[in-house]
């Protein structure tokens, strides 16, 4: 689901802002490496959330986070 969640946004960022352009793509090979997110992964949520131009930038943040707290224990290479 997380794995979705960050393909999406990678579809769907429309490229204007650097924070959700990168952002989404690098959340999307986080996800797909199946290793323990580190610092940097929540620095780059931080930014995400501090510096899109857009709601959509903004908000996805808060998603992942959302979805982590409720599914980490299941999630491949997020431990539990």
């Amino acid at each position: 689901m997380l794995r979705h969640v960050w393909a999406f946004a990678a579809a769907e960022s429309c490229g204007a802002c650097s924070p959700c352009r990168v952002g989404s793509r690098r959340g999307l090979e986080q996800a797909d490496s199946g290793v323990p997110p580190g610092a940097g992964y929540a620095r780059m949520l931080d930014v995400m959330r501090q510096a899109s131009l857009c709601a959509f930038g903004r908000r996805l943040p808060y998603a992942v986070r959302s979805l982590t707290r409720a599914y980490g224990d299941r999630l491949p290479g997020w431990g539990g």
